[in-house]
């Protein structure tokens, strides 16, 4: 099966597993987006949380410095998938590199931010 024919597959399956509904709307959830492995990763949220509370761009060592106890190979490896999903922009100007959220960074962060203040108040 070639890509294309994978993806078609993956949107027919997709329609049949509609499990959320919120008033009339009925949402689908495709547990093998990869947005989804990606959100649960270590760190990625910090970085995203990170990015989006000042908005503005940050280096390498400003974000590691920012996630305590965190591993530099991690960190520049969740930046490197997140750049690779569009969800952050890496920009190099005159040997400084600097991240920023993409516009769809920024909408995954507004549908995150209430999960995140939600799961402040659980035990």
């Amino acid at each position: 099966m070639n890509r294309e024919e994978k993806e078609r597959e993956r949107s027919r399956r997709r329609k049949t597993i509609c499990m959320i509904r919120s008033g009339s709307d009925v949402i689908c959830v495709d547990p093998a987006l990869p947005i989804f492995s990606q959100i649960g990763k270590k760190y990625t949220m910090l970085i995203l949380a990170i990015m989006e509370k000042e908005g503005l761009r940050k280096n390498f060592n400003e974000i590691l410095k920012s996630i305590p106890d965190s591993s530099s190979t991690i960190i520049s490896k969740r930046l490197k998938e997140l750049e690779e999903m569009k969800l952050l922009d890496r920009n190099e100007r005159e040997g400084s590199v600097t991240y920023s959220l993409t516009e769809r960074g920024k909408r995954i962060m507004d549908s995150l931010i209430p999960f995140l203040k939600l799961s402040e108040t659980l035990d």
